[in-house]
């Protein structure tokens, strides 16, 4: 007996297995009468509307499962040559997000059956992982309209359907739509702005909203630049947007300084992360200076407070601004916003404390940078109470420099300005302890070291070598999300791939997989090659006239380093270091790449030389 399976459900012979939980076959346990009368009764409108799938016993069995797990399925058991479809609800979904309501488990009953008139529980799609998950993740969005359409003919609510959808949400959304693009599901906002019409761009504004941030924690600021512009072009008044936005054209002109001019500044280390993680209002390779994106963020930043005077995170991104200001630092104004900003992130219970943490910080730095050592201590005191409750040992602000990396260093800056020898002395130990603990791909690291050998010098005391001072530990790198081409021009993972077919041109369509929307675009005078349905689902370099892929570590002006056709193995090793990677398959059987999961790049090597790169997400195996 074989048993196929959708909703997160994978086939084992005779048992269904869901969210982790084993079911057998059969019921255990009496079901609660009234959610099963519900069922019932909600189950036989459904079927009145819907005509009956041609090869299939109909009508289909409706069960519940006693299970705190939130989840609903179908199955199609094949009984000798008959096959048997089933609904399953499990108890935890009709008590935590169907509460009694019946349009809301109309809608999730239609969609299960949706599965079995749409022929996906006794479909098989074969290849790759990263065909099978295109397939799953159309299959989902298919099954939500057809369920929708089938309540709706039943006479259901969609309002009540969509209320469903929300109470989901509201107990924990999985994943935003990006990290939708390695999942067999869509994301619930992604699957809702397809549903419900009447506020479709609020739901695509806010699934924006999602990636932006997840780009932020990932320092992909130039794809989440794009996200949040989608934001507050349709929502201009949305406070968030504008902030997040700032944020991300701040980090990028962050991005594109130096050791040089992180210099010229003369400030301590800074922590960036401030962005918001939710936007509260819609729920009611340039190196050197750019000026012009600075002023942008400061433009973006300062729309934020003009719509919300008290966002402590704007004023702080604004003192941030200010501190690394083209022209040479403004600290009068850094340390106006970087006060304010403390003051009000104090005040302000929704914020994050880490994010109250490298606030407070901040504001130490520019304190430090006017010479106010007493206020910067008081600062660094604060920020380090508040973090010391987050420590883990590898404790990280949105994929930045730690906090306790960015205190060493900006104590020690002060205990090398004391009078005192034993001050002095202590402010050796400290650099030498962040030497060690930093990778030297921080821009922050040559500057400590310049100051590390000229307090040594000025006590007569003979430095440590600079090899013994490297880390040995491993280069934290940037989830890679988009190819740049010239100037701005960029094509991104999760982009409508119609946009990207504007920017590149038509190219040359080539179908995957017949009869579906899953098909690979070739550029072969760029040596750039498209794969994607509606959106780009992953962007592949081949050829000698592909352009090189930048890859970058974490970090304020981090080095960026160039991944590009015909590298040979070693020196992608020694560029990726110890990153770990898997062999899988994209779109073609037979064709494998190291796939490396955490930075969202395959690499395909043939005669121990590159032969194909490519940006893509691809289903993490499970154990």
């Amino acid at each position: 007996m074989k048993i196929s399976t959708r909703w997160r459900t994978r086939v084992i012979v005779g048992v269904l297995v869901a969210a982790g939980v084993a079911f057998s076959a059969a019921p255990t346990g009496a079901a609660e009468p009234t959610d099963r009368e519900r069922i019932n009764k909600v189950g036989k409108r459904l079927l009145a509307v819907i005509e009956p799938p041609a090869g299939m016993e109909w009508p289909p069995t409706f069960d519940i499962m006693q299970t705190n797990e939130i989840n609903a399925f179908a199955g199609v058991q094949k009984v000798g040559k008959k096959l048997m479809p089933k609904v399953y609800v499990t108890s935890g979904f009709m008590a935590k997000v169907v509460e009694g309501d019946e349009d809301r488990l109309a809608f999730v009953m239609g969609h299960e059956l949706g599965h079995i008139v749409l022929g996906h529980c006794t479909e098989q799609v074969d290849g790759p992982d990263f065909v099978k998950q295109v397939f799953g993740r159309q299959h989902e969005i298919d099954a939500d309209m057809y369920g929708m359409e089938t309540a709706l003919k039943a006479g259901f609510s969609l309002k009540g359907g969509l209320s469903g959808i929300r109470r989901i949400m509201e107990l924990g959304v999985p994943y935003n739509s990006f990290e939708g693009l390695n999942a067999t599901h869509p994301s619930w906002k992604e699957r809702i702005s397809f549903m419900d019409k009447e506020q479709s761009k609020l739901w695509r504004a806010m699934g924006a909203f999602d990636n932006g941030t997840y780009f932020l924690l990932f320092e992909q600021h130039a794809a989440a630049e794009r996200c949040f512009r989608e934001v507050v072009k349709e929502f201009p008044a949305c406070t968030e947007g504008w902030a997040n936005l700032g944020y991300a054209q701040l980090m990028q002109y962050c991005d594109a300084l130096d050791p040089d001019d992180l210099r010229g500044f003369d400030i301590g280390q800074l922590v960036v992360g401030g962005f918001y993680r939710r936007p509260a209002t819609l729920e009611t390779q340039l190196r050197g200076v750019n000026e012009e994106l600075w002023w942008e963020a400061v433009g973006s930043l300062r729309e934020a407070l003009r719509l919300d005077p008290n966002s402590a995170v704007a004023r702080g991104d604004l003192g941030v601004a200010y501190l690394l200001r083209p022209s040479g630092r403004n600290t009068g104004q850094a340390r106006k916003f970087l006060d304010e900003a403390a003051d009000k992130a104090r005040a302000d219970a929704t914020l994050h404390p880490l994010t109250r943490a490298s606030i407070l910080l901040n504001a130490g730095v520019a304190d430090m940078s006017t010479a106010d050592i007493d206020a910067a201590v008081k600062r660094y005191d604060e920020a380090e109470a508040i973090g010391k409750k987050f420590s883990t040992g590898r404790s990280k602000i949105a994929g930045t420099p730690t906090l306790a990396a960015s205190l060493r260093y900006n104590r020690a800056i002060l205990l090398s300005a004391s009078p005192k020898i034993e001050d002095r002395k202590s402010a050796v130990e400290s650099f030498e302890r962040y030497l060690v603990a930093t990778v030297p791909a921080s821009a922050w690291w040559p500057l400590a070291h310049e100051r590390y050998l000229k307090l040594c010098k000025d006590l007569g005391q003979d430095p440590k070598k600079k090899a013994d001072l490297i880390s040995t530990g491993r280069t934290t790198l940037r989830l890679v999300t988009t190819l740049p081409l010239s100037g701005d021009v960029s094509v991104a993972l999760n982009e409508p791939l119609t946009d990207a077919r504007k920017l590149l041109g038509p190219g040359r369509e080539v179908p995957i997989v017949k009869n579906t929307k899953l098909v690979r675009v070739k550029y072969p005078e760029r040596g750039i090659d498209l794969i994607g349905t509606e959106n780009v689902l992953a962007i592949c370099l081949s050829g000698p006239k592909a352009p090189e892929l930048p890859v970058r570590a974490t970090g304020i002006g981090t080095q960026t380093f160039k991944l590009k056709i015909g590298m040979t193995r070693d020196e992608v090793e020694k560029l990726l270091g110890d990153e770990e990677y898997d062999f899988r398959e994209i779109d073609q059987p037979g064709h494998t790449y190291r796939f490396y999961a955490d930075l969202g790049l395959a690499l395909r090597l043939r005669a121990g030389k590159v032969e194909e790169l490519a940006i893509v997400q691809i289903p993490r195996r499970r154990d």
